[in-house]
């Protein structure tokens, strides 16, 4: 049986997936090596300084994670001095995190280097392509968020 275009297409699109994930794995370690910090770690701390003060269900749910999990990893940013940790005034069970300046630099530090290594893929790509990239990213994305309308219509009953 023979494949058709488009099935040839998605077909090589999966594998040039998995091929773009790997490459951005090998950066990703080589990054981690000399920053020493892990993806998780990473992620969490990106999620706090976006979302600062934060709390650890707060956390959990962005990252879908566990709030025990959550708790883990902020542990050790923790112990690194790039977070800090507050309770909730009104309720000391609560407890708020926050990006340090040593955790920020390190970010910046991140950020760079991925920018970096985006930018030298970039530059390769004509106006034309990056605004193609962007406009089939921005669709993918789309796919992934939760369908909200159901929720809408129950609060507008």
């Amino acid at each position: 049986m023979t494949k058709s275009a488009r099935e040839t297409t998605i077909e090589a699109i999966f594998e040039n997936t998995t091929t773009m994930k790997r490459f951005m794995a090998g950066h990703w370690q080589t990054m981690q090596r000399d920053l020493a910090i892990s993806h998780s770690q990473f992620e969490l701390l990106f999620a706090i300084r976006n979302m600062q003060p934060v709390s650890f269900k707060q956390l959990a749910q962005q990252l879908y994670l566990t709030p025990s999990a959550v708790s883990q990893l902020a542990e050790t940013l923790e112990q690194r001095e790039l977070i800090s940790r507050q309770s909730d005034a009104a309720d000391r069970r609560v407890q708020y995190l926050e990006v340090s300046k040593k955790g920020n630099k390190l970010l910046k530090e991140i950020e760079k280097h991925r920018r970096n290594v985006m930018q030298s893929i970039m530059d390769d790509l004509n106006d034309e392509e990056l605004a193609l990239w962007l406009r089939v990213q921005e669709k993918v994305i789309r796919q992934f968020q939760p369908d909200t309308s159901e929720h809408t219509k129950k609060e507008s009953k």
